[in-house]
C-alpha cells in the first residue's frame, strides 16, 4: 500500500510528536489501520465545530458581491483521491483575469510522490485540501497565490502554519510543472490562518486574518519530510507486528486510536494489565524524550522502572528531565506496582497551611470555542456547615458569564467580609478564635480561567468592583510596614493538584486527575467520597468538563434542561471530591504533628484579614488604574511564590535555580566581612561556586532577581529577606558559576546570618520576582490622583 503525507498528518506530527499516530495516518483506510481505530467513533465537536465555522466564514465570502469564490470538482470530505487536477482547479491557476479570486478547499493531493517537495520519492502526497487559495492580481506579471487555512481556534499555533507550509509546498510544485508549459503565478510569501478573533464568538463568521512568512515553516517541513517521514514509513507496521514508537500523555485522550490500542498497553478498561506488561507511559509525568531513554536502556514496563534506584537519572542517554525526575518516577510506578499510596520521603509543601478553619472551594470550567466559562462552582465550608453555589451557563450570552461572575464572587466576598469583620473584632491575631481561610481549586488551569473570565469583563462596573476587593487579598508591600505581616502568609489560595503531587505517590495512570486520585484515595480507604463521573462526564486524563459536553450543552433543541441539571450535579461531585481530600490532607498532616513527626503542610498563615490600601465602594477612575496594576503586579509575585514554594530540586528541575553549589574556599569567603576595609562602599565581592551534573538554567548573566541562599523555602517565601541575599551571576559554565554580592549586601546582617549557618555544599541560586515597571507606573498615577484631588 502506498503511503501518503498529507496536511492533516503534518499538522498532527508537529502538534503531537507521535510516531505511531502518524504512521497510522501515512495509511489511513488500510485494514491494519482500521482494524486499530475506535469504531463508530463520530467527529469530536472541537472537528464538527471546525467545519461548521469554515462553512460559515466561505459563506460570508460567497455573499460578498466584490469577492469570488470558485468550487473544486472534488468536494471536502471526499473519499475520491483524484490523479490529476480537476478542471475547475486548472483553470484557477492558470487562467489569469485580473480579478481577486478564492478557490474553496481545492483537493491538491493527487499522488504525486513526495520529492516534488523535497521529502522522499517512496511517499506519496495525499489528501492535500486548503481551505481557501486566494489568486491576487498583479499589475506587472502573473498573479500569487496565497494558502489559507480556517481554524476554530483564537490563535494561529505553530503547528497550523506547518500545515499551510505544506500546502504552499505543494502548491509551488503544482505551478512549477505548470510553468514548464505555459505562464502561472508564483505562490505568495506569505501563509495565512483565518480564525475566530479576540473577542469573538465562534458563531460568527467575520475571522481575524493572521499572516506569516511561509519559509522557516517551511524548510521544518522539508526537513520532516526527508528525514522523519521516511523513517517512521519504515517502521513495521502488520495485524501481528507494531514497531512505531508511542508515548501516551494528557493530550492523547483526543486520539482515535488511544481506547483500543495505546489504551490497552498502560491499562485503560479491562482486563487489568499486569505490572510486567504495562507500558511505562502509565507513570504520571513521564515525558516521551524520557522512555526513549528508559526503552534504549531496557526498561519497558512498569514493573521494571518500579525495581529501578536512585541510578536511573544516570544511565546512559538521560536526559534533563529523567536526570531530575528519576527517582519520582520511580516512586510513582511502586505505586502503580503494587496499588499503594506512598509519601515521598521528607516531602513537604508551602502551598497548603496546616490550619484551615473556612475552606473555600472553586470549579471552573471553559470552553475555547466561545472563550467564555461553561461553569462555576463555589462551595464554602465552616462551623456552620457547607454552602454551595453552581452556575451553569448554557448559552454563550457573555451577560450569562456576567451575571455568574458577580453571584459568585458577590457571595465570595460577602461570605470573607464577615470573617475580615469577626477577626477584626477580636483585634489580636495570636487570640483564639481567629478564623483561618484559605481558597482551593484542583487544576492551576482553574484559577487561570477565572483570572481571564474576570479580564474579560472589566468593563463591568460592578465585576471591576469586585476585582479591586479581591485586590485585598494580598496587599502591596510598600503598604504593610510589618515584616512579619510580608511573604508566605498571604499565599490566598492553593491547587490541590499541585499539593497532591509534590507529597505523594500514588497508582493514578498517565495523570494526576480529580477523578483518579480521588478513586485512588477512597480504594485505601483515606476518604469517603470520591469523583466518579460516568458517561458523557468521564475523561480518561482529566475532570474538567469536556469540550464535546459544553459544546452540546449549548447546542439548540434536545433535552437541553436534563443536560443542565447533569453538569450541574458534576460540578457538586467534584466538590464533594475536592472537599474530601482537603479535610484528609489536614487531618493526617495533624496526625503526623501529633506523633511527634515532621507535618508536611508547611505555609505559615495568619487569621484572615482584608487589607485596608483600597476601599473599591469609592473608586476613581485613577483608582481603578492603581489597583489594575498592583494587581498585575500581585500575580506577578503570586506566580513567583508558588514556584519558589515547591522544593529546592523541583526548582532546579523547572530550570529555575541552580543548586546544590559548593562554595569554594568558604573560610576565605567568611573572612571577609571582617577584614573588607570600610572605604569604597560600591566595592563587590565574587565567589566561585562547583556544582555537579548541573545543566543550563534558564538564569543567566545579567538576570534580574537573584538571590544566594541555602535554599530553604521558608526563607526563600520571605520576600523581607531577599534585598539581604541578593546577587548577580557573572559567569556559569558546566559544573561551574561565579556570583558577584554587592559589599552592603555582602556584609549585611541577613546573609552574614544565612553564611554562618550554611553548610558550603548546599548553597542555592533562585530567581525572585522583580518588577521595575509597576512602581514607576505606580508614582505616576498617585501624581496624577493628587493633582485630580487638588
Amino acid at each position: 500500500m502506498t503511503l501518503r503525507l498529507g496536511g492533516t498528518t503534518i499538522k498532527s506530527w508537529f502538534q503531537y510528536r507521535c510516531e505511531r499516530k502518524t504512521r497510522h495516518e501515512m495509511e489511513m483506510g488500510s485494514e491494519v489501520e482500521k482494524a486499530h481505530r475506535a469504531h463508530n467513533t463520530p467527529p469530536a465537536a472541537w472537528t464538527m465545530a471546525g467545519m461548521e465555522y469554515e462553512n460559515r466564514v466561505i459563506a460570508r465570502l460567497v455573499a460578498d458581491m466584490n469577492v469570488r469564490v470558485i468550487r473544486p470538482a472534488v468536494p471536502h470530505g471526499s473519499n475520491a483521491t483524484p490523479r490529476t487536477l480537476s478542471a475547475t482547479t486548472l483553470a484557477f491557476l492558470t487562467e489569469d483575469d485580473g480579478q481577486e479570486t478564492y478557490a474553496a478547499q481545492v483537493n491538491l493531493g493527487f499522488d504525486q510522490p513526495a520529492s516534488c517537495i523535497g521529502g522522499s520519492a517512496a511517499l506519496a502526497i495525499g489528501g492535500s485540501i486548503p481551505d481557501l487559495i486566494r489568486r491576487i492580481p498583479s499589475p506587472d506579471g502573473p498573479p500569487r497565490f496565497q494558502v489559507i487555512d480556517i481554524k476554530a481556534t483564537r490563535k494561529a499555533t505553530s503547528f497550523h502554519r506547518m500545515q499551510v507550509a505544506f500546502y504552499a509546498l505543494v502548491l509551488r510544485s503544482i505551478l512549477a510543472e505548470l510553468g514548464e508549459r505555459q505562464v502561472v503565478g508564483e505562490v505568495h510569501p506569505e501563509g495565512a490562518v483565518w480564525h475566530i478573533p479576540e473577542g469573538g464568538s465562534a458563531g460568527d463568521n467575520a475571522p481575524e486574518r493572521e499572516t506569516f512568512s511561509l519559509v522557516p515553516y517551511a524548510n521544518a517541513v522539508v526537513e520532516f519530510c526527508r528525514r522523519t517521514a521516511p523513517r517512521i514509513a519504515s517502521r513495521i507496521l502488520t495485524a501481528g507486528q507494531d514497531d512505531t514508537f508511542f508515548h501516551v500523555y494528557y493530550k492523547c485522550e483526543q486520539c482515535a486510536y488511544l481506547r483500543s490500542y495505546c489504551g490497552t498497553a498502560i491499562g485503560l478498561g479491562l482486563p487489568p494489565v499486569l505490572p510486567e506488561r504495562r507500558d511505562i507511559s502509565a507513570v504520571a509525568g513521564l515525558s516521551q524524550e524520557s522512555k526513549r531513554a528508559l526503552l534504549a536502556n531496557g526498561i519497558h514496563t512498569v514493573a521494571q522502572l518500579a525495581q529501578c534506584g536512585s541510578e536511573v537519572g544516570q544511565m546512559d542517554g538521560a536526559g534533563w528531565a529523567l536526570s531530575r525526575r528519576g527517582e519520582m518516577l520511580v516512586e510513582r510506578a511502586r505505586a502503580l506496582r503494587d496499588d499503594a499510596i506512598l509519601r515521598r520521603p521528607d516531602a513537604c509543601t508551602f502551598l497548603m497551611p496546616p490550619r484551615v478553619d473556612v475552606a473555600v472551594y472553586l470549579v471552573a470550567d471553559f470552553d475555547p470555542l466561545d472563550d467564555m466559562l461553561v461553569t462555576l462552582g463555589y462551595r464554602i465550608v465552616d462551623e456552620t456547615g457547607v454552602r454551595d453555589t453552581v452556575e451553569v451557563l448554557s448559552t454563550s450570552e457573555r451577560a450569562q458569564e456576567t451575571a455568574a461572575l458577580i453571584k459568585i464572587f458577590g457571595r465570595l466576598q460577602a461570605d470573607l467580609a464577615k470573617i475580615d469583620a469577626g477577626n477584626a473584632a477580636i483585634g489580636n491575631p495570636d487570640a483564639p478564635g481567629n478564623r483561618y481561610v484559605h481558597i482551593f481549586v484542583y487544576e492551576t488551569t482553574e484559577a487561570i480561567t477565572l483570572q481571564n473570565a474576570v479580564r474579560r469583563h472589566l468593563d463591568n462596573n460592578i465585576v471591576r468592583t469586585g476585582l479591586l476587593n479581591m485586590i485585598r487579598l494580598f496587599p502591596p508591600d510598600e503598604l504593610i510596614p510589618e515584616p512579619e505581616l510580608r511573604g508566605m502568609r498571604h499565599l490566598p489560595a492553593a491547587a490541590l493538584r499541585s499539593v497532591i503531587e509534590q507529597l505523594f505517590a500514588l497508582p493514578v495512570t498517565v495523570a494526576y486527575d480529580l477523578r483518579q486520585v480521588s478513586h485512588a484515595l477512597h480504594a485505601q480507604g483515606r476518604i469517603s467520597t470520591e469523583y466518579a463521573p460516568e458517561g458523557k462526564f468521564l475523561r480518561p486524563f482529566s475532570s474538567l468538563l469536556s469540550i464535546d459536553v459544553s459544546r452540546e450543552l449549548r447546542m439548540q433543541g434536545g433535552d437541553h434542561a436534563h443536560l443542565e441539571k447533569a453538569v450541574g450535579r458534576d460540578v457538586r461531585a467534584r466538590l464533594d471530591a475536592m472537599q474530601a481530600i482537603t479535610q484528609w490532607l489536614l487531618a493526617d498532616n495533624a496526625w503526623h504533628e501529633a506523633q511527634g513527626q515532621m507535618p508536611f503542610l508547611r505555609l505559615d498563615k495568619k487569621p484572615f484579614r482584608f487589607q485596608k490600601s483600597f476601599d473599591p465602594f469609592s473608586m476613581r477612575e485613577i483608582d481603578t488604574l492603581r489597583a489594575l496594576e498592583l494587581l498585575e503586579n500581585r500575580a506577578g509575585l503570586l506566580e513567583t511564590l508558588v514556584r519558589l514554594a515547591n522544593p529546592p530540586q523541583q526548582r532546579r528541575e523547572a530550570r529555575r535555580a541552580i543548586g546544590p553549589m559548593r562554595m569554594v574556599e568558604p573560610q576565605r569567603i567568611r573572612q571577609l566581612a571582617r577584614e573588607w576595609p570600610d572605604g569604597n562602599q560600591s566595592r563587590t565581592v565574587v565567589m566561585k561556586f562547583l556544582v555537579r551534573d548541573m545543566d543550563m538554567p534558564d538564569i543567566r548573566p545579567g538576570t534580574f532577581g537573584l538571590v544566594l541562599s541555602d535554599g530553604a523555602t521558608r526563607h526563600l517565601l520571605d520576600q523581607a529577606l531577599w534585598p539581604g541575599l541578593s546577587c548577580g551571576l557573572r559567569f556559569a559554565a558546566t559544573g561551574e558559576v561565579t556570583l558577584q554580592m554587592h559589599r552592603s549586601v555582602f556584609c549585611g546582617e541577613d546573609f552574614q546570618e544565612m553564611l554562618n549557618r550554611t553548610d558550603p555544599h548546599q548553597w542555592w541560586l533562585d530567581q525572585v520576582f522583580v518588577d521595575v515597571n509597576s512602581p514607576k507606573s505606580l508614582v505616576f498615577l498617585n501624581f496624577l490622583n493628587a493633582q485630580d484631588a487638588s
